[in-house]
């Protein structure tokens, strides 16, 4: 055999070898590419899920805010509509007391106490949030269990997140307190 049918021979192999080669990594490369498709079909989904839900949690706040607002207008109705009904009484009672002279009103008439307002507008409303704190309480006696922990040692990021509250929040109370200890000596 001459070189030139050496290399013809050589050729033929070559190209029978690489024919067959890359039918060999067809079938992974399609099996990749499979998984691939599969892959990205379930992030999908998954995404499609947190999707709703998150939806419905937006609207089911948004339900909250608004039943929230609604309750809050019909109690500031009703607050408006008790001011205004003590403002019209306490103008009955000017009227009255002007109109009297003081000389004329009898000795028992001046002693008794003002007529009596109507128990409907003294009541409290239902839904009072909680009820404000008495003036003489000191903000340590508001807070015992914060300024426990604080006496402890902990730090401002522990006891927040053990009175569940915010950092700044626990912060400001504690300026307070050394407020009011500086303004009590």
């Amino acid at each position: 055999m001459s070189n030139w049918q050496y290399i013809v021979l050589l050729g033929a192999v070559v190209v029978v070898f690489g024919l067959l080669l890359p039918r060999r990594k067809q079938p992974a490369a399609a099996q990749a590419v499979n998984n691939m498709e599969v892959s990205l079909e379930q992030f999908m989904e998954n995404m499609e899920q947190d999707n709703r839900e998150l939806t419905a949690l937006i609207v089911q706040s948004q339900e909250e805010a608004r039943a929230k607002a609604q309750r809050s207008e019909a109690r500031l109705a009703d607050l408006e509509r008790k001011y205004s009904a003590l403002e019209q009484l306490l103008e009955q009672q000017k009227a009255a007391a002007v109109s009297m002279p003081i000389a004329l009103v009898p000795p028992a008439m001046a002693a008794s106490p003002a007529p009596p307002v109507p128990a409907a507008l003294l009541e409290e409303p239902e839904e009072l949030e909680e009820p404000a704190p008495s003036a003489k309480q000191t903000i340590q006696q508001r807070y015992p269990n914060l300024f426990e922990l604080h006496q402890q040692g902990r730090s401002i990021e522990a006891i927040a997140k053990k009175m569940n509250m915010n950092k700044g929040e626990v912060q400001l109370i504690l300026q307070l307190a050394k407020q009011e200890e500086g303004t009590r000596v």
